[in-house]
């Protein structure tokens, strides 16, 4: 009897309105959290407190109700059921550390094995969200041994799905997704979890499994948004040699999409650009920026599609640049990809800055190249095509200006433009003119059909208007004539700077060299350290140690180019780097993972390290060098290797290398960053700049 009260009290009364709370919470959550669709959506919503506070009030009392069963019937069988609410309930409140202490209890105290794997995969959720891989990775081998129910089963995949989604592996989240699906009951929830399937296929190019996707998503009862993006996701799946205009058109046409024609076009965009149609992208991509006037979110995405694209495929640095400028100012400030899109437009801004020095060096090289003749006439036809290019700007600008000026879109109903300033309602007032008086000329008395006056002031007036005309046309032909002067003398003046920029001589001629192997060694190491591009990195450092050998760049370039090989037993540049280059800290960088040296080998480099200061001492500098450049290719890994870097960096000052000086210096800042001498190096380099 006692069993059965406690029951009947933790179903109808406490956990009752506990479900209710987490109901609504989770309803609220949905509501707040606008997804963007542009962009592959998390398996689980992400958990954000900061925008929930509405949310909050029935999280709390969620956990303040089930609580109640903990306290008043502990008997009761739906005790595991309140523990598990209550562990939820901290997790979307972002109370993590509670959310785990909450599932280790029921998971160590429960006697139901279906509530003990429940909170194991709620702990293994509640640990991705603390960003502790390892321990979720752990709690994902406990679970794959054990036997689970569907309902189970299906948590734990897409728990799983989710852990390699934020492990950026695409491939088995898809995989683990799609089981997750084949244990689920339809529902919003599996409609959405085909969506993401849809697109994790589609970032993998299988087209066919993307497309299945989308057609599920519209099986299982999805909300509207979900809908309308599922067959926008069908329409640009379609085979390349369909027309899919048609089907966008219908869709911009449907008066229930007026508040989605940005997300429209944003998919116009990215089916051109798949398509290599890259002008007609930009024009969509723009139109979905115009579109998206209420949705940051919407508008950051396509400034940031327009960004990749100039990018990526019209190799326009530039306009990409401020394109992803663009979308760091429109970007919801709470958004995780801001600081990545940040850093992008940092970077470009740093590569374009070494690409304009390259290609403006190349450009001069190739000048100086010239015959003075053929000189003159390319300079000419430079600052003439620069010149009118500046004019078309200045059109442009203006045009854009009237259009602007043009439009009414954006004024209030009641607003009544002046009449001339009204395209529309100066061709209809042109119109009604010709329909009353003809095609009349423009000139004064357009009205009077006879317009003869006395014939001796005709005359007079003729005469006059006769001469008139003489003194107008030579005034104007001569300040033709100025102009024309004056043009000739500006593009003289412009010739002349020119002309200084040019190298002309040996001393101009290897400095314009040296630019250009920074600025190409520099653009390497941003496709590698930077834009994470492999392929234009390894492009980039074979055309810098090709086109400019024994560079001052020339090891650190084989350095990288070793690292990125594929083919480690054939690995020529690594063989170049220590065959040329034994004594440079990247030789050594590359030797030290496979050296261990046991404690003889150390007092044999102490002694050797003895001998080179002595040497030092003696102001024996050039045999001191010899022997700590071998000493620091035979003892690579020794405990007083960066000792003998910095006894090399001194010599190298009393000597006067100072290009090798300051390469030493930087080495060893980046080869001993936790050594006791840093602070050594960091004041010698104070002192060079």
């Amino acid at each position: 009897m006692s069993k059965a009260w406690h029951n009947t009290n933790a179903k109808y009364n406490a956990l009752l309105i506990a479900r209710e709370d987490f109901k609504i919470a989770n309803e609220i959550i949905i509501a707040n959290n606008k997804e963007s669709f542009e962009e592959t959506l998390p398996i689980f919503r992400k958990i954000d407190s900061t925008g929930l506070d509405s949310a909050k009030l029935y999280l709390t009392d969620a956990i303040k109700k089930a609580s109640i069963i903990a306290e008043r019937h502990s008997n009761s069988r739906h005790l595991n059921e309140a523990y598990l609410l209550i562990g939820k309930a901290r997790l979307e409140k972002e109370e993590i550390f509670n959310a785990l202490e909450t599932f280790k209890y029921v998971n160590t105290t429960s006697k139901s094995a279906s509530a003990k794997t429940e909170a194991l995969i709620w702990l293994m959720r509640s640990y991705i969200e603390n960003e502790d891989l390892v321990s979720a990775n752990q709690v994902a081998d406990l679970l794959k041994n054990q036997k689970l129910s569907g309902k189970n089963k299906a948590k734990f995949l897409a728990t799983k799905a989710y852990y390699h989604q934020l492990q950026n592996e695409p491939a088995l989240a898809v995989v683990f997704l799609d089981e997750a699906l084949k244990n689920m009951k339809r529902g919003s929830e599996k409609a959405r979890l085909h969506y993401i399937a849809a697109q994790l296929y589609a970032s993998l190019n299988q087209q066919i499994l993307s497309r299945k996707n989308y057609n599920q998503v519209l099986k299982n009862k999805p909300n509207y948004d979900l809908e309308f993006n599922a067959n926008l996701g069908l329409i640009s799946t379609q085979s390349l040699a369909k027309n899919t205009n048609i089907a966008f058109e219908k869709m911009l046409e449907d008066r229930k999409n007026q508040d989605l024609r940005s997300k429209i076009y944003y998919k116009m965009g990215e089916t051109e650009a798949r398509k290599s149609n890259y002008e007609l992208a930009i024009k969509n991509f723009n139109k979905a920026v115009s579109e998206s006037l209420d949705s940051p979110l919407e508008k950051a995405a396509a400034y940031k599609a327009l960004g990749d694209l100039y990018f990526e495929k019209m190799l326009d640095y530039e306009m990409a640049g401020v394109y992803y400028d663009s979308t760091l100012i429109t970007l919801p400030k709470n958004e995780a990809n801001g600081t990545m899109i940040g850093q992008k437009a940092m970077f470009l801004n740093d590569f374009i800055k070494y690409k304009k020095a390259y290609d403006l060096e190349d450009s001069l090289q190739k000048l100086a190249a010239m015959n003075p003749n053929e000189l003159d006439f390319k300079l000419e036809q430079m600052i003439t095509q620069r010149k009118e290019a500046q004019k078309k700007i200045e059109v442009d600008n203006t045009n854009s200006s009237v259009l602007k000026t043009a439009t009414t879109g954006n004024l209030p109903k009641d607003f009544k433009r002046w009449l001339l300033y009204d395209p529309v309602e100066s061709i209809k007032a042109k119109n009604e003119f010709v329909r009353n008086w003809g095609n009349r000329a423009l000139e004064d008395n357009w009205r009077r059909s006879e317009k003869t006056m006395g014939s001796f002031s005709l005359k007079i007036e003729r005469q006059t208007l006769d001469s008139t005309k003489s003194a107008v046309k030579t005034t104007a032909s001569s300040e033709e004539e100025m102009k024309e002067l004056l043009a000739k003398k500006e593009i003289e003046q412009e010739k002349k700077e020119m002309l200084k920029k040019i190298p002309t001589t040996n001393i101009q001629k290897m400095a314009s060299k040296r630019k250009q192997e920074e600025a190409l060694f520099q653009i390497g190491k941003i496709y590698k350290l930077k834009f994470n591009d492999e392929e234009k990195a390894k492009t980039t450092f074979n055309s810098l140690i090709t086109n400019f050998p024994r560079s001052v760049y020339e090891p650190e370039a084989l350095y990288y180019l070793a690292i990125m090989e594929k083919d480690a037993q054939n690995n020529s540049f690594t063989a170049r780097l220590l065959k040329d280059y034994p004594i440079s800290s990247f030789a050594r960088q590359l030797k030290k993972g496979s050296i261990k040296l046991s404690k003889d080998k150390e007092t044999e480099a102490l002694t050797f390290y003895s001998k080179a200061f002595n040497l030092y001492d003696q102001n024996d500098f050039n045999q001191a060098l010899t022997q700590i450049d071998q000493g620091l290719n035979e003892y690579v890994g020794s405990q007083i290797e960066d000792k003998m870097a910095m006894l090399r960096i001194m010599v190298l000052k009393k000597i006067g290398n100072k290009d090798q000086y300051v390469i030493s210096l930087n080495d060893f800042m980046r080869s001993y960053p936790s050594s006791d001498l840093v602070l050594k190096a960091k004041e010698l380099l104070a002192v060079l700049n």
